[in-house]
């Protein structure tokens, strides 16, 4: 369940600015100057001076700090909603300088940033790359965007910060949370299938048993085993017809619209880990029952996308 893997080359302008230390190292500056002027303190014109030319060399390699740095290989693992999204991506230096203390930030475009937000310091030697992570909070299901990431630093001595906004303009799926109590649905029995992968119940003919799966009907439950300590088990029967299971979005009618995607992702999720086949019914939509690698991800997809507006 990996998104693509993605390419950006930072083709993006840095803006350099003044810090808070940094201005008040300036506005120490103006005054010392000033006084110097006032009282022709030869000592103080040298200090003022001397600050001014660490003040000037400063800004010059904050300013420089960012240049030649590409991202590459974005790549993200779709999540369920109410966890964090998680991103990877490589900083590449394609000069011969050494890029310090690079700091990268996920700049969503909907929240105002904070301190989980923030992945780094790295250090990026010449013409090499640095791999880096960083998360999102997702509360909510659907397909989003990810338009930027930017890099800052604010090297070598924190008066100046230079940033630089990549443009990314990725999407990304997020998945229902799965959550709900109702028990499975009684598969639907097709009296004329003869499709091979649907175990078989109905008639008078016993053919043997199977591990009980939850929500199941009790009717047919091994009741002799469970009292020899055995696990529970469902006998079954041939010559009524083939049996489905289907999770179908009028089961859980009596669920609003997001309780129901949210247990319709939980039987899909349950479904999977037990290996049993499944199709998915929504008004509109349905995936038939499959157990190839890609159908647990296309319901999923699927019901994450029922309903859902891009923002």
């Amino acid at each position: 369940m990996t998104m693509n893997a993605s390419y950006f080359q930072d083709q993006g302008k840095t803006e350099t600015s003044l810090t808070g230390p940094g201005y008040v190292l300036m506005f120490i500056l103006i005054a010392m100057l000033v006084g110097s002027i006032n009282y022709s303190n030869n000592m103080a014109y040298i200090m003022c001076f001397l600050l001014t030319a660490l003040f000037m060399v400063a800004f010059l390699y904050t300013r420089n700090n960012l240049k030649g740095l590409e991202v590459l290989n974005i790549q993200s693992y779709p999540v369920f909603a109410g966890d964090n999204l998680q991103f990877s991506f490589d900083l590449h230096n394609r000069t011969r300088g050494r890029r310090i203390a690079v700091y990268a930030v996920i700049n969503d475009g909907y929240a105002p940033l904070s301190a989980e937000d923030f992945s780094g310091p790295f250090i990026v030697d010449p013409l090499s790359r640095v791999t880096g992570k960083i998360s999102i909070p997702v509360p909510d299901r659907g397909r989003f965007n990810l338009p930027h990431i930017t890099l800052f630093s604010v090297y070598p001595l924190g008066l100046f910060q230079v940033k630089c906004r990549c443009r990314i303009d990725k999407w990304y799926i997020v998945y229902p949370k799965p959550s709900g109590n109702m028990s499975w649905p009684e598969p639907e029995i097709h009296e004329d299938d003869d499709s091979e992968g649907f175990y078989s119940r109905g008639g008078d003919d016993f053919v043997g048993i199977r591990p009980y799966r939850p929500g199941e009907s009790q009717h047919h439950v091994d009741w002799k085993a469970v009292a020899r300590g055995r696990p529970m088990s469902i006998k079954e029967f041939t010559g009524g017809g083939s049996m489905q299971q289907w999770f179908d979005w009028n089961t859980a009618g009596s669920l609003k619209t997001e309780a129901r995607i949210s247990q319709l992702t939980r039987w899909v999720l349950e479904a999977d880990r037990q290996g049993n086949e499944f199709g998915l019914r929504l008004p509109g939509h349905e995936i038939k029952p499959d157990l190839s690698p890609g159908h647990v991800t296309k319901c999923l997809e699927t019901l994450a996308l029922y309903n859902f507006k891009t923002r």
